[in-house]
């Protein structure tokens, strides 16, 4: 098996979900066999925003030829790796590289993982929902929007509403009653705004 692992090893992380991986060629004598190519050996250490461990389930990467860079794709955004990189030849891998540590910037959250709304009455509308799956980065804002239908299904004017990070829950009023409201609901950290998800709710009749 090849005696060396590939050195001066760098990342270049060029956004939330891809890096550039550069390493030196090692000197061909080492390799000891024909040349294949390169491992980069790649695992997330934890989640920025979660600050919690699973079980870590290591990626590899196979660059053919006497290859000096790879990319990784797929990345999770908000979250520290590590990697090493290894020589291959016909028999099998070197030695890896020092395990070289990186970090992904944040990226958009997905969509809030639910939006009930409740209790109707003549003018309100209570709104309940879940964080994200994935906030991938820190959230800084819920953004609701909604608007009322009418029976001929056309669509009255948009109203917008910043919600705090921390809410979970918000109780509308000054609505129309027997009133059809569609409602959009996302969640935004510094980067931008996720996936949206839509609910249609009806306020009351009458008492």
């Amino acid at each position: 098996v090849p005696m060396v692992a590939p050195g001066n090893v760098q990342v270049h992380v060029i956004n939330s979900t891809l890096a550039k991986v550069n390493w030196d060629t090692v000197p061909l004598k080492t390799v000891r066999g024909h040349l294949q190519g390169y491992k980069v050996y790649y695992w997330k250490v934890q989640n920025l925003s979660r600050r919690s461990r699973r079980h870590v389930e290591k990626k590899i990467l196979t660059f053919r030829g006497n290859k000096t860079f790879g990319m990784l794709p797929g990345l999770e955004p908000f979250s520290s790796y590590k990697l090493n990189v290894r020589v291959v030849n016909g028999k099998g891998e070197g030695p890896a590289s020092p395990d070289k540590v990186f970090k992904t910037p944040e990226g958009v959250p997905s969509s809030p993982s639910f939006l009930r709304i409740t209790n109707p009455t003549l003018d309100s509308l209570t709104l309940e929902w879940g964080s994200p799956t994935h906030p991938n980065g820190v959230l800084t804002s819920y953004i609701l929007k909604f608007q009322p239908i009418n029976n001929t299904h056309e669509l009255g004017p948009l109203v917008e509403i910043r919600i705090p990070a921390n809410e979970s829950s918000l109780i509308l009023k000054n609505l129309n009653y027997s009133t059809r409201y569609k409602f959009y609901f996302n969640a935004q950290t510094s980067v931008g705004s996720g996936s949206q998800i839509t609910e249609e709710a009806i306020t009351i009749m009458d008492e």
